[in-house]
């Protein structure tokens, strides 16, 4: 498959064109191989040679420190038999949550990333880079910045995805591009670390990952993903008791609903237009996703803080 850059963006159907096409040049040539085995002797078509497999031009880069990342970096890799690069520290960051955000904040502020013990990737027979990793102060974590200063990613298509503890996605993708403007950096995925630790997570994410390349070959973007919402509107008793519900576990980041629009699914989506004063900083205005499934199904949970 051969993406330009040039008609990526603007003309992302012509993505499934070419899966779509791939699949039946494919199609055709098993059946075409099927068919002259079927015309020969059984000991002639033992002696044939094994067809050779297409290399991929995908390669899936990711950074996992707890192994979260690792389970969506799997999903992608099968979702497009995609080759692997796995990012290592030379130097692990320390088993506790403290101490990692201690030792992550310290490269933030001085801008001194960690060594890498293997910096280099081999991207040049790719054309798309599926870049994963976890959430760290907002954003991708410091190994990302490593890859990136002994990587050039120009003329790649880059879908970034992540795992977070609240949000970051769309804060991510959005450094990406600017770090990388002479990549194509598209629509991002992201799922929190409560919802991949659950029980029957690998259904989930494996589920949502095929509908995130359904809607990269329907050329979606974040703003399309938006439509089927209801308007903005005040938020009911019903609505309060769902974000009450949804957020107990994040009271860290003190949000203030202040009005909500709904889509219904199989369940209902909420979006609420929130006030935020994450750790005791300034107020903020953001948008929270929380998802309703139908009733005897479970009970809400937050998707997204999209910040």
């Amino acid at each position: 498959m051969n993406l330009r850059l040039d008609s990526f963006i603007t003309k992302f159907g012509g993505f499934a064109v070419a899966v779509i096409a791939l699949a039946l040049c494919a199609c055709g040539n098993q059946e075409s191989t099927q068919n002259k085995t079927s015309a020969k002797p059984a000991e002639q078509a033992v002696e044939q040679p094994a067809e050779q497999t297409t290399p991929s031009k995908s390669l899936v880069v990711f950074y996992s420190q707890t192994g979260s990342t690792k389970k969506v970096a799997d999903a992608f890799q099968k979702a497009r038999n995609a080759d692997v690069f796995e990012i290592k520290t030379a130097t692990p960051y320390p088993s506790t949550y403290d101490s990692t955000v201690a030792a992550v904040r310290v490269q933030r502020e001085s801008k001194q990333w960690p060594a890498l013990a293997n910096p280099k990737a081999d991207l040049a027979k790719y054309d798309t880079v599926f870049l994963g990793y976890p959430i760290m102060f907002g954003t991708f974590a410091p190994p990302i910045y490593s890859f990136l200063d002994s990587n050039d990613l120009s003329g790649k298509v880059v879908v970034p995805f992540c795992t977070y503890g609240s949000g970051g996605r769309k804060a991510s993708a959005a450094e990406l591009k600017t770090l990388e403007p002479n990549a194509s950096v598209i629509l991002a995925y992201g799922i929190s670390n409560k919802r991949i630790s659950a029980e029957g997570a690998d259904s989930v994410v494996a589920s949502e990952v095929e509908a995130f390349f359904a809607n990269l070959a329907e050329g979606k973007t974040e703003e399309m993903l938006m439509g089927g919402y209801s308007e903005q509107r005040p938020l009911t008793a019903e609505d309060s008791a769902v974000f009450a519900a949804a957020t107990k576990d994040y009271g860290y980041l003190s949000l203030k609903p202040l009005s909500v629009s709904t889509q219904v699914v199989a369940g209902t989506n909420f979006l609420f237009t929130c006030e935020m004063k994450a750790f005791g900083g300034p107020a903020t205005q953001t948008n929270v996703k929380i998802f309703r499934p139908l009733p005897g199904r479970g009970e809400p949970e937050l998707i997204v803080v999209e910040k």
